[in-house]
């Protein structure tokens, strides 16, 4: 359970919290080309995250909106994820209404419950956070200033993937490697309805949702993009990759699958546009 904040110093603590983390994941790659933290290269320009946003990177955003705008503030109000939605139909489990987004133990797991409107706004607070983490590691900032508005030209963008990129960066299969090693484990590539039958008799498996970093990514690097939860594309109402109540039949990178409201099997994940 999340403990209030009682004084200033913890306040501008907990805001730090997310630049230093970030600062320290940034990567240049060989050829000095510039890698967003957490993600995998498609191309020069195109970057998209190895995993679907967990419920730690969704409880930054939150924290961030609560310290600096207050909790009864609509900032606030507004990106908290609705966690009634494990009373929904096929998602009933009453303890993760209260358990699932807040306790340490699923901090690793994906967010759900948020809504596209949700997800937009995340982008759009990740894209300025990023920046500013990134002035600080070139100096170009205090640390204790993370706070303050970010007044430079943006350098990139996170936002939702199209339904075309979601469906190229899901295509390749395993590598080799991986491959060998679901066939020797015999265990199931992907966590849908499938997985069910395993979970019992293997220590990985999950009855709903499972870790961000769980199974074997594909020859991108990319985890879950299959199973899982199903991930919004920037095309409203339009979920892709199935999730963990999802029949193998219709577990594909095709099937279009309709987003109506927030819900206990559908996340998503960001890619970053780099400007030239």
């Amino acid at each position: 359970m999340l403990k209030p904040i009682n004084s200033n110093s913890m306040k501008k603590t907990i805001v730090l919290i997310s630049v230093v983390i970030l600062s320290a994941a940034f990567t240049i790659s060989k050829s000095k080309q510039f890698i967003p933290p957490g993600t995998v290269n498609i191309n020069d320009t195109l970057f998209v995250d190895e995993t679907e946003i967990s419920n730690l990177s969704w409880l930054e955003y939150v924290q961030y909106n609560k310290t600096k705008f207050g909790v009864s503030s609509n900032e606030y109000l507004s990106s908290l994820p609705d966690t009634t939605v494990w009373r929904q139909k096929m998602s009933c489990n009453e303890p993760y209404v209260n358990y699932y987004f807040r306790h340490p133990a699923y901090k690793q797991y994906p967010v759900v419950g948020v809504s596209y409107e949700q997800a937009l706004a995340y982008c759009k607070w990740r894209t300025e956070r990023v920046h500013i983490a990134l002035e600080i590691k070139e100096g170009k900032r205090k640390a204790e200033d993370s706070n303050k508005e970010y007044t430079g030209k943006f350098k990139f963008g996170y936002r939702l993937p199209t339904k075309q990129e979601w469906e190229a960066m899901a295509m390749p299969g395993l590598d080799k490697v991986n491959k060998e090693k679901a066939d020797k484990t015999k265990s199931p590539l992907y966590n849908s309805i499938v997985a069910w039958n395993y979970a019992n008799t293997l220590k990985d498996n999950a009855d709903v949702t499972a870790p961000t970093k769980s199974y074997w990514p594909n020859k991108l690097g990319i985890y879950n993009a299959i199973g899982n939860v199903s991930e919004l594309v920037a095309e409203k109402g339009i979920a892709k990759g199935g999730n963990w109540r999802t029949y193998p039949e219709k577990l594909n990178i095709w099937n279009d699958e309709v987003f109506e409201k927030s819900n206990a099997w559908t996340g998503f994940r960001c890619v970053c546009v780099v400007k030239k």
